[in-house]
């Protein structure tokens, strides 16, 4: 993190647009762009098979002599020069700032407001160093990155569809592994990097108590970055490791640095920081792009409009500029896919390497809008059900929210700002709703622009009567998201247990649910050097440390390819091939995938294949007796 601030820091003075920001806008800016650069260094590092080299060491020792260089020929009176720059540059400095500040003078949620905010960042990240226990993450978000440290190079993954999408934030858990040092790299580098996930949130709640200052006032910015911060849906994929909330950083930044030039004076613009605020927007927005595909439609492209209209006419060339620098964010990866693949945004919409017509069909059916029990996708009581599970009733979200996003309608005196706030949140909603399968996780991205509304909110009046009022829901609201993230049976609170006793995980009693699979902990304890095993069904290989043959249920199953149309002699010998010695196979995942709606799974795979065929007549696999329910999974060790 302190590498990250360092080469944004640098970034920022190269292009100015470090001019007339405050002192948190700045780290809080620097922090984000040098987060981006370190997953594209990462990036283009083990796309050249130099994951293992000295090249990342050297990159952080430069970034760090570059530091100390740029700092030590600072001029002394740097400082006051920005100071000065600042005043002429936001018209909300200067008498206006200090308006603001007597309106809420003596205000106790303005003064001391950001202590309520520690239990909930003690929450993300205690959570986030505990060791993973999601299915995503566990299945490509921190087990792609240890493939492509243990290979020493960034490749296509044919046997996992989602480690050829971009990865952009999952690059900091293998930047982890690359500098860890020791045994079991790529296990504690996975924690280093899924704690450096989590920050996103709190650098995000950081950006919108600076916006809320900026826009509106103190209060405003600390009741956002409160909002924020409390949020369940922002705690939970904190601590998981998922990256929704770094796409939710990226893009509220990326608003916020449009927002900062859309309001700037012109004139002086171009004569103090040409362009580098509109570089900085797009850098930002880019860098969302470069964690999730449907950050194209949903930053890059309103903010490019946004760009183009921007001040009152149409102007084509800062939003050239603007989608030149989102390139830059992100233009390595959809280049990398299209290399690797043919489809710069594989698997989507073109397929590319692997994708079958059978395979893309599988894919939109399971990513299609969802039906109701009549067929219908779009109906006026799916519009309402979708839109009271953002509103209230959904139990990951906050009663904070909504309410107070709503009062920002009141503010007069920032109608504009909080028209195109909203306005950009209804666009990402109705997109969601209109063109995803509606997974209610997938509007976290958005909920900085809510957060920031609801810190508008919250400051529309300075009567004594609404700020009171104001408090006593926030600190109602506050309460009930903590006792719920403390009560909620999804997360693990053993924050003070040994790492290294969780990484085993072993049940207290029999029975007790565990992280780690059991036969995954067996296959730890008891495999010996050359071992390998193929998972059938079962795509959660974090934890094995033996090497592992697996695919997703959207890639061809491995097993299916080797044993099917084969004799046992055939099948004996695929099996030698790939050094096979153990073969998992996970009837209770086959199960859930079957089910109806769910994302399918091969028929070749039945028990009767398995334990008449390849067990009984054939003897190619011996089951090995363990305390698991063989209706669950089985272990088997393939027969010399």
């Amino acid at each position: 993190l302190a590498l990250a601030y360092f080469a944004g820091r640098l970034s920022l003075s190269a292009v100015r647009a470090d001019r007339s920001l405050m002192g948190l806008e700045t780290f809080v800016f620097s922090t984000a762009v040098g987060l981006s650069e370190w997953s594209l260094l990462t990036l283009a590092s083990g796309l050249a098979g130099g994951l293992h080299g000295p090249w990342l060491h050297l990159a952080a020792g430069g970034v760090v002599a570059g530091w100390a260089v740029w700092k030590w020929c600072q001029p002394p009176g740097a400082r006051q020069e920005k100071d000065e720059v600042q005043l002429r540059l936001d018209p909300h400095l200067g008498a206006s700032s200090t308006q603001r500040e007597r309106d809420f003078a003596g205000d106790w949620l303005t003064q001391y407001g950001l202590w309520l905010a520690v239990p909930f960042l003690l929450l993300i990240v205690l959570g986030a160093m505990l060791p993973p226990w999601d299915f995503d993450v566990r299945e490509y978000h921190l087990q792609v990155p240890k493939e492509w440290h243990q290979a020493a190079r960034i490749g296509f993954l044919p046997h996992n569809v989602y480690g050829n999408m971009p990865l952009g934030a999952e690059m900091h858990a293998l930047l982890a592994m690359v500098l860890m040092p020791g045994a079991r790299d790529w296990w504690w580098g996975a924690l280093a990097g899924k704690t450096v996930i989590a920050c996103f949130a709190p650098l995000a709640a950081l950006g919108l108590l600076a916006a809320g200052r900026r826009f509106a006032s103190p209060r405003a910015g600390v009741v956002a970055a409160l909002v924020y911060l409390s949020l369940p849906w922002v705690v939970h994929v904190s601590q998981a490791g998922l990256i929704e909330g770094a796409v939710a950083c990226y893009l509220g930044l990326a608003v916020y640095a449009m927002a900062i030039w859309a309001g700037e004076d012109a004139s002086f613009v171009e004569a103090a920081a040409p362009r580098g605020r509109l570089l900085l927007a797009g850098l930002l927005a880019g860098s969302a792009a470069a964690c999730k595909y449907p950050a194209v439609l949903l930053v890059v492209g309103p903010l490019t409009l946004a760009a183009m209209f921007a001040r009152g006419r149409f102007r084509w060339r800062p939003s050239a500029l603007f989608l030149l620098a989102a390139l830059c964010g992100c233009g390595l990866w959809y280049a990398k896919n299209a290399a690797l693949t043919g489809n710069p945004v594989y698997p989507l919409v073109f397929g590319g390497t692997t994708r079958t017509p059978e395979r893309m069909a599988q894919w939109n059916r399971a990513h299609r809008v969802p039906p109701d029990e009549h067929g219908r996708r779009y109906s006026a009581a799916q519009a309402y059900a979708a839109a009271a599970d953002f509103g209230w009733r959904n139990l990951w979200q906050s009663p904070l929210l909504v309410p107070l996003a709503a009062a920002a309608f009141f503010c007069a005196r920032r109608r504009r700002l909080v028209v195109a706030l909203a306005a950009y949140a209804g666009f990402f909603l109705a997109v969601w709703w209109l063109a995803t399968h509606r997974v209610d996780r997938f509007w976290v991205p958005v909920l900085p622009v809510v957060a920031l509304l609801a810190g508008e909110g919250a400051a529309c009046s300075v009567s004594r009567i609404w700020r009171t009022a104001v408090t006593a829901l926030l600190l109602g609201g506050l309460a009930a998201n903590l006792l719920f993230l403390l009560s909620a049976g999804v997360y693990d609170h053993r924050y003070l247990v040994s790492l290294e006793r969780l990484r085993r995980d072993e049940p207290a009693e029999p029975g007790d649910p565990s992280r780690v699979h059991p036969i995954h902990r067996y296959l730890n304890d008891t495999a010996a050097a050359g071992d390998r095993v193929l998972l059938v069904g079962d795509a959660e290989p974090f934890d094995l440390e033996l090497p592992a043959l697996y695919n997703t249920c959207f890639d061809e199953c491995l097993f299916e390819r080797l044993m099917k149309d084969r004799t046992a002699a055939e099948r004996r010998t695929a099996l030698r091939q790939q050094q096979i010695t153990y073969v998992l196979v996970n009837w209770s995942e086959i199960e859930r995938y079957r089910r109806p709606g769910n994302y399918g799974f091969t028929d070749y795979v039945t028990t009767k294949l398995v334990r008449e065929e390849l067990v009984r007549d054939q003897g190619i696999l011996q089951p090995i007796p363990l305390d698991v329910d063989p209706q669950r999974a089985e272990l088997f060790a393939v027969m010399r």
